[in-house]
This record gives structure tokens, C-alpha cells and sequence, in this order.
């Protein structure tokens, strides 16, 4: 793109966005829409906590609580159990099983038992007169029916050989006897009865909070014991507080006659359940329940639902707070930070829609320190950049006129002394090499090429010139060595010819002299076998015989060697024949290659004194003498 060319516009109508476009154009509205997000996000985390702790706070408070009614039901169990024991502990000490009235009713006295333990009694089952007693104003009269209802019919002891009777309202309170018969040594029908009272138990039983109250149920909906008081009126009428009027029809009591426990509120068994409260209806209160191993009793725990779900509650308000307060800090966040963002930043687009129309006087001093503050910095800086760089490309276009004229009169100049340098280059490429490139000082660049092409065309003058010369040197010389090799050759035929003469005549005259050596050996065998004879003295002769005969020999040996060394010449000279013919062929071939090249290099143009001469010249042609 040219300098001249509009520059494109961008507009914030390009950008991609997967908005919506009034969302999209707007960052009030991404922001509340935001903070919408965030709110609902908010809500839902906050709903969900809120549900699940207070579904796990409830559960807790139900865990809580029938944990309760298991202890109270673990409670009378082991009381059950411990006086059971102190019973049958009783019947068997000696003074009991053997002892005079006055013995029993004395160790009765004396003994120690726990607060719930109402009277001991000895009683006499014949005529149900009490022997002995801890209650002295008791000895000697029968034993109340109203206290023992049991004691009329066929007592039914049970494995420990204890009977536990049903609990009974009397004397203003919630009897249990224990029962044991007694083996006396005279053959009396005693018992040992202890009473208990039930409401002294009671009182014992956990209560984890105020308005706590817990109560032992039977199977005949009775209240046999509980930490609620009853009224002076309700105990004297000799009948239990009643629980419920229809224990059958009371799904909690018989759940828990059947061994399990469990947790509901009193509304579920309200108009169910006679028994009131201290304060308010049942309906206000949440029931725990357990069974009591070995009898027909459910232990009840009642507990105000204000205080069983109070710390449920408090946690769940306090999340609600906590809700509410978030949803208020991101209201006001929205409305303070929100609404002061999108000002400042419509302040900054609008200085920037003035930057862009060319005015870069727009005032943009920093006030703030934040994000918003350095981004109106930036801004600054910008334009301070943007205007230091207008000054610039208007100097550099000054700066680029002048340059421009420059480099138009350096172009014109170029081109003439490119025109200059390639007519130069063509004459000698068309083999004028004394042509030269002139060197005017006007360009340094230009000056160089001139010297380098100069320097080359120079030196491949020169080396043009000694090739001519060293072409038709070549030439001259070739033929001179082809005359020189072929009077060697014939001079090395003559010389082959004479040492196979002489190897001829020698390899005779070997011959002869074997021959000569044979019969001069044969001729001193034969005298050496005449010379034993006495009457012949032939030993000089022998001697002289055997000194030709060794002559002879040697002469053989040495004619031997004349041949070896006559067929080594002639060998060596048919060497050298095949090597001058080699040296002949190669004369030959230079001299064809000498002669086109020669041709080739004529059509250069150089100057004489580049010529290539030889300092010994070529040689002289050997004369074939014989």
C-alpha cells in the first residue's frame, strides 16, 4: 500500500463476538450480566448448602437424640440387671436362710441399699405376714395387695430365679418388686421382695438440654416412669399416668416393642399420644425412641423442637445472612465500581474518537492510579509518540526529496557507465582482449569493477598469449619427438637383431664346447685307469688332460652366461621398442590436439608482448645412424 493510499478503518463492528450485539456493545451490560451470573451462582451454591446442611444437621439431631433414648434404655437395663442380682445377694446370706426374726429384721436394718430401693421385705407366703422388713412399722402386717397385685396368683420366676413384677402406682409412686424365694434350714415359705421406685430411676435419666423429658412407656400405653412430674391429684388415684389410649393403634410404641429405634416429630402423632407435655402440645416437641431388652418398655425422649433443631437453625439463618449480605456486596459493587468503569471508560473513548479525528491537543491529564489511570497514561504517551513521529516523517520526507534527486543523478550516471563497461565487456568477448574499462574516480563502487575487470582481462591476456605460443611450441615439438622415436626404434630394432645373432652363435659354440668337455672327460677316465699300471707313467699327462678338461668347463659356464645376459638385451630391447611406440602414439595425439587449439586461440587479439617463449627452444630431431 502506497504513501498516498487511505488507511483502513477499523470499527469495533469488525470484532467477533458470540454476544448478543447489544451486549456486546455495551460493557454496562456484559458487567451486570456478570454480576447477574455470579448472583445466581451465589443463590444456587447457597441453596444447595443451605439444603444439604440442613439435611445433614437433621440428621445429626435425630442420631443425636436416639442416642439418647438408647443410653436411658441402656440406663434401665443395667438396673434391671443390678437389681436382679442385689435380690437373689440377698436370699441366699446365711442370717436370711437361717437367721431368728429378730436376726433378719436386725441385718434388713443395717444394710445399705441404693437410693431408687423404696423397701425390702421378708415375707411369709403362707399368710403373706411381712417377718422382716427395713421399714419397721411394717413388720408383722401382711403385705399390701395394693403395693403386690402379683401376690395372688402363681409367681413365675424366671431363669435367674428373679421375678419382676409390671410397675404399679402406689403410695404415690411407680413400684417394681423383685422377687426371690428364700430356702430356709426350718422348711418356712418365705420371699424376698425389694421394691423400687421407678420416678427415683427417672430421675437419673440423661437430659441433654432444657425442657428435655424422657418417659418409660409400657405395652399397655402406660407412663411406668419419666423425668416429667405428675400432679399430686394424678398420682393418689392409684392408676399410671397414661401415655396413649390406644398403645396398639401407636406405630412408635409398638416400633419400639418390636426392637428398633427411631426419630419423628410430635406432629405425626398428635391426638395419638395423651400424655401432655410440660408446655405447649406434643406437636412441639420431637420424639426419640428405644426398647428395653427384657421388658415391654419403650423409652420416649422428648425434646422441644426449638432446641433439638437450634443449632441447625442458627447454622441455616447464618447462611441466609450470609446469602443475603453476598447478594447486597454485589448489588453495591455493580452500582459503585460498575457504573464509575463505564464512565471512565466512555471519558476514554471519546478522547480517542478525537485522537483518531486528528486532534492531538485533546486534554489527557492523569487523575487516578489505577488500571483506568495508566490506561489514560498510555493514551497520553501515545499521542505525544504519534505527534514526535509525524515531525519525524516530515523531516524524512524532506530528507527523501533531496535524496531522491541524488539518487536519480547517481542512476543517469550508473547507466552510462554500465553502457561504457558492457560495450568494453563485448569487444572482448568477441576476442579483442587489449580493450580496458576506463576508471573516471567519480564512484568508488564503479571505480573497483574497472580495476578487477581490467586486472582479469589483463591476466587472460596474457595467459591467451603464452598459449599460442605454447600450442605451436607443442606442435613443432611433437613432430621432432615423433622423428626422434622413430630412429630410436629402428636403432633398437638393429641392436635386438645383433644380440640374437650373437645369442645364436653362442648357444653353438656352447655346444662344440660340451661336446669337447664330454670327449676330454671320457679321454682322462680312460687314463686314469692306466695309471695304476707299473710299467706306464702317464701322470703328468693326466694332469695336463684334466686341467683342459677344466678349461673346458669353465669356458661352458662362461658362454652360458654370454647367452643369459645376450637374451636379457634382446629382451630390454623389445621393451623400449614397445615403450617408444607408446611415446610416438602420445607425440601423435598431442600434435592433433595442439593444432585445433592453436586455431582456437588465434582468433584472440593480444598484444606481442605477451607472447610465451621458450628459454631452451624445442630439440633438435636424432639422426638414425647405424
Amino acid at each position: 500500500m502506497s504513501a498516498e493510499d487511505p488507511a483502513d478503518t477499523v470499527s469495533v463492528e469488525d470484532a467477533n463476538s458470540l454476544l448478543p450485539g447489544f451486549l456486546a456493545r455495551s460493557f454496562l451490560a456484559k458487567f451486570l450480566l456478570a454480576l447477574l451470573l455470579v448472583t445466581v451462582v451465589i443463590v444456587g451454591v447457597s441453596a444447595g448448602t443451605y439444603v444439604q446442611t440442613n439435611e445433614q444437621l437433621t440428621e445429626e439431631t435425630e442420631t443425636e437424640y436416639i442416642g439418647v433414648a438408647n443410653q436411658s434404655a441402656t440406663q434401665i437395663e443395667d438396673w434391671r440387671t443390678s437389681r436382679s442380682e442385689t435380690t437373689r445377694r440377698l436370699a441366699r446370706f446365711e442370717v436370711i436362710q437361717s437367721g431368728t426374726q429378730e436376726q433378719r429384721q436386725a441385718f434388713l436394718q443395717a444394710e445399705t441399699f441404693q437410693d431408687d430401693v423404696y423397701h425390702v421385705h421378708l415375707v411369709n407366703r403362707s399368710n403373706a405376714n411381712i417377718t422382716a422388713t427395713t421399714n419397721p412399722a411394717k413388720e408383722g402386717e401382711p403385705l399390701n395387695t395394693a403395693e403386690a397385685p402379683w401376690q395372688t396368683d402363681t409367681i413365675p420366676y424366671g431363669q435367674n430365679g428373679v421375678f419382676v413384677s409390671n410397675a404399679t402406682e402406689a403410695l404415690g409412686r411407680s413400684l417394681v418388686s423383685f422377687v426371690t424365694e428364700v430356702e430356709t434350714d426350718s422348711g418356712e415359705n418365705l420371699i424376698l421382695v425389694m421394691q423400687t421406685d421407678l420416678d427415683a430411676l427417672a430421675s437419673d435419666l440423661p437430659a441433654p438440654a432444657e425442657g428435655d423429658y424422657s418417659q418409660v412407656v409400657d405395652s399397655q400405653g402406660r407412663v411406668v416412669a419419666g423425668t416429667q412430674e405428675t400432679s399430686a391429684l394424678d398420682r393418689n388415684d392409684g392408676t399410671l399416668q397414661v401415655y396413649t389410649e390406644n398403645p396398639t393403634q401407636l406405630a412408635m410404641l409398638q416400633s419400639g416393642l418390636s426392637g428398633q429405634t427411631g426419630f419423628l416429630e410430635g406432629s405425626t402423632v398428635n391426638g395419638s399420644v395423651t400424655a401432655a407435655p410440660p408446655t405447649g402440645t406434643i406437636s412441639d416437641y420431637v420424639i426419640a425412641y428405644a426398647p428395653i431388652q427384657g421388658d415391654d418398655w419403650v423409652v420416649a425422649t422428648h425434646v422441644p423442637i426449638a432446641s433439638a433443631y437450634e443449632f441447625r437453625n442458627t447454622i441455616t439463618q447464618s447462611l441466609l445472612v450470609l446469602s443475603v449480605t453476598a447478594f447486597l456486596g454485589i448489588g453495591l459493587i455493580g452500582i459503585v465500581f460498575g457504573r464509575g468503569a463505564v464512565s471512565a471508560l466512555n471519558r476514554l473513548t471519546e478522547k480517542a474518537n478525537r485522537l483518531e479525528a486528528g486532534n492531538l491537543d485533546v486534554d489527557l491529564e492523569v487523575n487516578r492510579r489505577d488500571e483506568f489511570g495508566q490506561l489514560t497514561a498510555s493514551f497520553a504517551n501515545m499521542r505525544n509518540a504519534l505527534r514526535d513521529r509525524i515531525q519525524e516523517a516530515e523531516s524524512a520526507r524532506k530528507e527523501a526529496e533531496v535524496s531522491r534527486s541524488e539518487a536519480l543523478a547517481m542512476t543517469d550516471y550508473l547507466q552510462e557507465k554500465a553502457e561504457d563497461y558492457s560495450e568494453v565487456m563485448r569487444r572482448c568477448a568477441n576476442g579483442d582482449l587489449t580493450q580496458r574499462m576506463e576508471i573516471d574516480n567519480e564512484n568508488d563502487a564503479m571505480n573497483q569493477i574497472a580495476e578487477e575487470f581490467n586486472d582479469m582481462v589483463g591476466e587472460l591476456e596474457k595467459t591467451t598469449g603464452q598459449l599460442k605460443t605454447f600450442s605451436e611450441e607443442v606442435a613443432e615439438s611433437s613432430d621432432i619427438v615423433l622423428t626422434n622415436t622413430r630412429n630410436v626404434r629402428q636403432s633398437a630394432e638393429r641392436v635386438t637383431q645383433s644380440v640374437e645373432s650373437i645369442n645364436t652363435d653362442a648357444t653353438e659354440q656352447e655346444a662344440r664346447l660340451e661336446e669337447l668337455a664330454d670327449s676330454m672327460d671320457e679321454v682322462v677316465s680312460r687314463l686314469q685307469s692306466l695309471n695304476g699300471n707299473p710299467h706306464v707313467n702317464i701322470s703328468d699327462e693326466l694332469a695336463q688332460f684334466q686341467s683342459v678338461a677344466q678349461v673346458l668347463n669353465e669356458a661352458t659356464g662362461r658362454t652360458q652366461s654370454i647367452r643369459s645376459e645376450a637374451a636379457e638385451a634382446s629382451e630390454t630391447s623389445k621393451e623400449q621398442a614397445e615403450q617408444l611406440d607408446e611415446v610416438s602414439e602420445r607425440a601423435d595425439r598431442l600434435k592433433r590436439y595442439a593444432k585445433p587449439l592453436g586455431g582456437i586461440l588465434d582468433r584472440f587479439e593480444t598484444a606481442a608482448e605477451h607472447e610465451f617463449v621458450f628459454s631452451g627452444g624445442p630439440s633438435q630431431p636424432v639422426d638414425d645412424q647405424d
